[in-house]
């Protein structure tokens, strides 16, 4: 399934940018301007956020603790930074899917003086609304396994995935800065392509059978553009 996970994302990345690349230009030049980039650091599940400055090529730790905090994600203005921090869950830490028994929080700060603009956690929505699947995932918490954050272009929210079900993820939506968060539609491989439209692929059966179906939304989970699928 990764294999073609893989395969499916970059044939229709590939087509999509084309259409949108005056946008994807743009949002590229205004990304080579910024005076900031944030990566991490650390080893196994003791990862800090790292934000470095280009032009006085120096760099600073925005995070010190002893939890897991990665996926820095910068803003399109580059004015805040959103980071997902898991909390270790250390009698699960053996089991093959420990990733799924540490409970997630989204945060956005301020990189230039870490400031917390927003955090989203699990206990802003009901926990049955994000879509745990108890046959697939029994006991984990209620937010957990984030991945793939992508900043809307007036930074009014951010959209993420989260596991769902074994052949689906489930896209959710952030808004900022209450936090509040909102299920939006079934997907997986979330990737931003700018204008506020985004790419996902969907598992999807017919009489024939299974095939991936691929959708480009809005922000807010709507369709935006006609679906086109692989066998």
């Amino acid at each position: 399934m990764s294999y073609r996970k893989v395969l499916l994302s970059a044939a229709l990345l590939a087509g999509v940018i084309a259409i949108l690349a005056v946008g994807s230009v743009a949002l590229a030049a205004s990304s080579s301007q910024s005076r900031l980039i944030a990566f991490t650091r650390g080893e196994g599940r003791a990862q800090e956020i790292v934000v470095y400055d280009l032009e006085t090529r120096t760099e600073r730790y925005l995070t010190n603790n002893d939890m897991w905090d990665g996926l820095p994600t910068v803003s399109p203005s580059r004015r805040l930074l959103a980071f997902v921090r898991a909390t270790p869950d250390r009698d699960e830490l053996g089991k093959p899917d420990f990733i799924l028994h540490e409970t997630d929080k989204i945060i956005v700060v301020d990189p230039r003086n870490s400031d917390t603009a927003c955090i989203g956690r699990s206990d802003h929505t009901e926990t049955y609304e994000l879509g745990r699947c108890a046959e697939y995932w029994p006991g984990v918490p209620p937010l957990a396994g984030v991945m793939n954050l992508c900043w809307t272009q007036d930074e009014a929210a951010i959209l993420f995935e989260a596991p769902c079900s074994v052949t689906s993820d489930l896209i959710l939506r952030m808004d900022i800065p209450s936090g509040e968060f909102h299920v939006l539609c079934l997907g997986n491989d979330l990737r931003a392509l700018g204008r506020d439209h985004f790419l996902i692929w969907r598992h999807e059966y017919d009489a024939s059978g299974g095939y991936d179906r691929c959708y480009i939304i809005d922000s807010w989970g709507n369709q935006a553009s006609p679906a086109s699928h692989r066998d």
